[in-house]
């Protein structure tokens, strides 16, 4: 063989990366000639009469086999024949059969046959051959390989020939066997091969043979099949997001690496998936598969299999709402959905679906979840059945059952605003109800020290003179109502004093909370939109008598009463961060009154 040539042939056996993929090309080339299946097996000879160990690789296949004309025209054009000296273009099989010099064999025998004549074919390690008329019938097509190889190498060259089988033949359309023999498995009887081409999935027959190839699978509990004319999918939300191609179930490229997804990769990124497509094809560096037409034909089937997956998930989760079960990881896998290129249209699909749960086991859908979010200013969650929540839930407000994940599936699918600028922009609050409410002990003015009772009394008449006030006047049932004038007409606030949980608590809380006038709950002060605006509504504000400030306010109150009922209106009115500049000048007005 010329120099030329030989480089030639090593470029083109240098181009499997690993050594081990001349399995797949194998493989392959038995899928080509119609293999009704593929057996691959190993056997060691140990070392003896101070010889090396030799392992054998065998390679069978049941196809049409080949005749003299194959076998000169496509197989062996390649190499150099001891008998035939005929170096000229090589065929598609021939490339893929350069690969079993890959792993360096000391010699490989080919057996094969068509029409009655059979033949054996037998390659050196400088790859030479003999071609040769063999005398026994041969059944498609055997390729055993030969290599010497020291004993305490076969466990490691067989689990690696192995997992190299499994990853590019894993979902191969042709049944493909590992028959490990060196580990004392049995050979399939021959003549049972021949009667029939199936005999190697009969556990009888085949021994320690094992099936390589498996239904298309991925990991994971929730997981959709998908089929198209062409193209199968399997889809779902494995441990770890991988992207499997395939052509004829042989492996072009199973991988972790998001550019195989391409423009897809915003929609898909955080799935796992495996499409198999015949018209599929890997670069020609074997390390991706090729981005064309029949790959975007075939990614789109992908998208229709995932409008599948994600309406199974939103049925699943409504399903484990109503039956009680934990929403958790369930919650996650939507959130991340909802999170994507698409993710607020597909939040829209489910709005009026039940996928949430309250702190009483009852279903609510986000639609209900955003009307009652549009008036307490924010989405309340919480643990386990309060006094609390058993007291919002007695004001119509759903506490829903608080977890992790719902946090993040809550926070995917706010509405973006209408005009999105950063510094505009209101994220949506998630806030468990002891964050925005409490239970505080109102306190009757007739228990109350004189001291400060006659605070709170000065204050309420400052206050009613300032926004609008209702007063129930002592002994009797009578209310009084002071309106000043213009836009406080509508404005009602009550003032009453309460024990916010001692006074160890009370100094490290709030100065006044605005609660329901049945004085039930209180919500914790915020910014405006964490409740109705106090024009709208009647006001119930509760000062803290622990408070600081409150404290204060009683001791000036014994030097100076109006001073006192000033400064502690003044401030429950810029704690509660509702009223306007006119409530400040009437309660200024108020102070420089002549008495």
């Amino acid at each position: 063989m010329s120099d030329v040539h030989e480089q030639a042939l090593a470029n083109l056996v240098n181009q499997f990366a690993r050594p081990l993929d001349f399995l797949r090309e194998l493989a392959q080339n038995s899928i080509d000639a119609g293999s009704p299946r593929i057996e691959v097996w190993v056997d060691y000879l140990p070392p003896r009469d101070g010889h090396e160990g030799v392992l054998r690789i065998g390679v069978d296949d049941f196809g049409e086999g080949m005749d003299e004309a194959i076998i000169d025209g496509k197989l062996s054009r390649l190499f150099e024949s001891t008998k035939d000296d005929d170096l000229t273009k090589i065929g598609k099989f021939g490339i893929g059969f350069t690969s079993i010099f890959a792993i360096q064999p000391d010699a490989v025998v080919l057996l094969t046959g068509r029409h009655g004549t059979y033949w054996k074919l037998h390659f050196r390690a400088d790859r030479s051959f003999d071609k040769l008329v063999y005398d026994e019938p041969v059944s498609g097509t055997k390729i055993t390989l030969f290599k010497q190889l020291a004993p305490d190498a076969v466990d490691t060259f067989v689990r690696d020939a192995k997992a190299n089988l499994t990853y590019w033949c894993e979902h191969s359309d042709t049944p493909i066997t590992f028959d490990d023999r060196t580990a004392g498995g049995a050979a399939v009887d021959a003549a049972a091969e021949a009667a029939d081409p199936f005999a190697a999935f009969d556990d009888e027959a085949v021994g320690g043979a094992e099936a390589i190839n498996r239904p298309l699978d991925v990991p994971g509990e929730l997981w959709h099949h998908h089929t198209a004319p062409g193209t199968e999918v399997v889809i779902g939300y494995g441990p770890d997001p991988r992207y499997g191609y395939y052509n004829g179930g042989l492996t072009l490229l199973n991988t972790p690496n998001r550019d195989a997804l391409g423009d897809y990769e915003g929609r898909l990124g955080h799935l796992t998936f495996k499409v198999k497509n015949d018209r599929l094809e890997h670069t020609l560096t074997r390390d991706n598969v090729l981005q064309d037409d029949h790959w975007n034909a075939a990614m789109r089937v992908v998208i229709e299999a995932h409008d599948a997956l994600r309406e199974q998930l939103v049925d699943r989760i409504e399903a484990a709402t109503e039956a009680g079960e934990p929403l958790g990881a369930l919650h996650a896998l939507l959130a991340h959905e909802c999170r994507t290129d698409d993710g607020q249209e597909l939040a829209r699909s489910f709005v009026g679906r039940n996928l949430f749960r309250d702190v009483y086991g009852r279903a609510k859908s986000l639609g209900l979840v955003r009307v009652q979010e549009s008036k307490v200013g924010a989405v309340v969650l919480g643990k386990g059945q309060t006094a609390l929540h058993d007291a919002l839930s007695a004001l119509g407000l759903s506490v829903l059952d608080d977890h992790p994940a719902t946090r993040e599936l809550l926070a995917a699918t706010e509405e973006p605003p209408i005009f999105d600028f950063d510094f505009m922009r209101k994220r949506r609050s998630v806030l468990s109800a002891d964050e925005l409410f409490v239970l505080p002990s109102v306190i009757d003015d007739a228990v109350l020290p004189v001291a400060e009772r006659k605070l709170v009394e000065r204050t309420r008449e400052l206050m009613a003179a300032s926004v609008g006030m209702r007063l129930r006047l002592p002994a009797t049932d009578r209310v009084l109502r002071f309106a000043p004038s213009h836009d406080s007409l509508l404005n009602r606030v009550e003032l009453v004093v309460g024990d916010f949980g001692g006074m160890a608590l009370g100094q490290a809380d709030v100065l006044a909370l605005n609660g329901s006038p049945d004085k039930t709950v209180f919500a914790r002060p915020g910014p405006a939109w964490f409740r109705l605006p106090a024009f709208l509504s009647w006001r119930c504000l509760l000062v803290n008598r622990h408070h600081g400030l409150f404290r204060a306010q009683v001791l000036a109150a014994n030097e100076d009463l109006e001073l006192a009922a000033f400064g502690l209106a003044q401030a429950l009115f810029a704690a509660e961060g509702l009223e306007g500049d006119a409530t400040y000048h009437r309660l200024i007005e108020q102070l420089e009154a002549p008495a």
